[in-house]
């Protein structure tokens, strides 16, 4: 029987904790404008965007030709720790593992300047010789540079 795996990885960022959060609480969809590159498309299909109850339909590619497309809901919304778990369903990347959810938490940094990014992704894969994750963590890298140089704009 296949296990649930876990990959992680942290970002520093110069964005305060609130602010950080509450751009990948409600404002991913602008992935689509910050990082074109990455992503191509975001479809509200349920729900507002916000909260439980929303779904989206991601359009994206991980830096090479192909595009992928996958949904996308809140599975947990912990606003106190600044933690936001999205489950990614319908998804082309369903082919590799049964389920894929994405953690994000926001903690400030040690020296009080600037915080810290968290993802963390739990898979479980459909074949045990697929691979890892691990570009995912690459694309995350990029998104979390690019959220903090736009959110830093003069």
């Amino acid at each position: 029987m296949a296990q649930v795996k876990k990959i992680e990885k942290e970002f520093e960022v110069r964005c305060p904790v609130d602010k950080m959060y509450e751009f990948f609480r409600y404002n991913i969809a602008q992935f689509t404008k910050i990082l074109p590159e990455h992503y191509k498309s975001c479809q509200l299909l349920e729900g507002d965007g916000k909260g439980y109850g929303t779904v989206r339909l991601w359009t994206y590619t991980l830096g090479g030709p192909e595009v992928m497309v996958a949904k996308e809901a809140f599975k947990a919304i912990d606003d106190a720790n600044k933690t936001i778990t999205y489950r990614i369903f319908d998804a082309d990347l369903n082919r590799m593992y049964k389920s894929f959810d994405v953690v994000v938490k926001v903690v400030p940094k040690a020296n009080g300047s600037g915080s810290l990014v968290k993802f963390h992704v739990l898979y479980e894969k459909e074949h045990e010789d697929h691979p890892h994750p691990h570009p995912y963590l690459e694309l995350f890298s990029k998104v979390t540079n690019t959220i903090d140089s736009h959110l830093h704009k003069p």
